[in-house]
């Protein structure tokens, strides 16, 4: 009696369990119920005749004996990501979104601010800005392009650095009104400062007040920058902003002009996909709006200049 087929929409279905660890957050990746995930895992463990799966309290590990498995399921992933590439790229009038995922203030305070530039590449593309707190999976095709303040490094990437940026020590005049000008960086101790939860971080390049002030007297918390900057608009405290969340900002001023943290800019594409007429025509748009405003970027000019051409 032949055994029946191993099919590829079950063998997806492992491998997302695998990549996500539970059950329950693979059902909600793949817009499942928990008990499809279940019966598809099961069904393959029983096609395959082998034990897949580790569950736990904490979740779900795949076996030792599985994971030649599941390194063959990942390059099947691969092949079949471009594969659908190339469908999109050979279809009559096939869409043109490409999907850019980006630190909250890049995106919204920089990268929003050029779009308009983008026709100058590619009048066909739309792009969509994803504001996220944490490295993309772009194997997963949670984006299409990556920006980053590090070096991803993951296999399946193509990743440089195409920019560097400039942090400073902000303030509010009634913040300065009511605790003083600190003379040097060490008064800095006497201080009051709002910055990020911590816990919450999942990239450790955003620790850039660190990089300046050892043990900052925190008085105000937040996953946002936005809602860090909008606090030391109202006074409670010092703020460390990349400058072009800064700029323009009426009510902050900036502490200590040459003193900053920097940061590199990585712009990272999944290899398959750099050859696509989309995709280096927004890797063209991202790269030529970070030369142009190198200096605005790096805190040299205050002003960003509004004719990139």
């Amino acid at each position: 009696m032949s055994r029946a087929p191993v099919k590829w929409d079950d063998l997806r279905v492992f491998l997302e369990v695998a990549r996500q660890g539970s059950v329950h957050a693979a059902a909600k990746r793949l817009r499942l119920d928990h008990s499809t995930v279940c019966r598809r895992v099961g069904k393959l463990e029983s096609i395959l005749s082998v034990k897949l799966l580790n569950r736990t309290r904490k979740g779900v590990t795949v076996r030792a004996d599985a994971h030649d498995l599941l390194k063959h399921i990942e390059n099947m992933d691969v092949h079949a990501n471009a594969l659908e590439d190339a469908i999109v790229r050979g279809s009559a009038g096939a869409s043109q979104l490409v999907r850019v995922a980006t630190m909250e203030g890049l995106a919204s305070q920089y990268v929003a601010r050029r779009l308009s530039l983008l026709a100058q590449f590619d009048s066909s593309v739309r792009l969509e800005l994803v504001s996220i707190p944490q490295t993309v999976d772009l194997s997963r095709k949670e984006a299409d392009i990556f920006l980053s303040f590090f070096n991803p490094r993951a296999p399946g990437l193509t990743s440089k650095r195409t920019a560097s940026v400039a942090m400073h020590l902000y303030c509010s005049p009634a913040y300065l009104r009511r605790r003083g000008m600190p003379g040097a960086l060490a008064d800095l101790i006497e201080h009051d400062f709002v910055g990020y939860i911590d816990e919450l971080l999942a990239i450790d390049a955003v620790r850039w007040l660190d990089d300046l002030v050892q043990t900052p007297r925190m008085v105000f918390h937040s996953n946002s920058i936005l809602a860090q900057c909008n606090a030391a608009i109202e006074g409670l405290g010092i703020v460390m902003l990349p400058t072009f969340v800064a700029a323009g900002v009426a009510g902050l001023q900036r502490l200590f002009p040459d003193a900053s943290v920097q940061r590199d800019v990585w712009l990272s594409v999944r290899t398959e996909q750099t050859h696509l007429p989309r995709i280096k025509a927004v890797t063209k748009f991202l790269t030529h709006i970070f030369e142009h405003d190198r200096a605005f970027l790096l805190g040299q000019s205050a002003v960003l200049d509004q004719a990139a051409e």
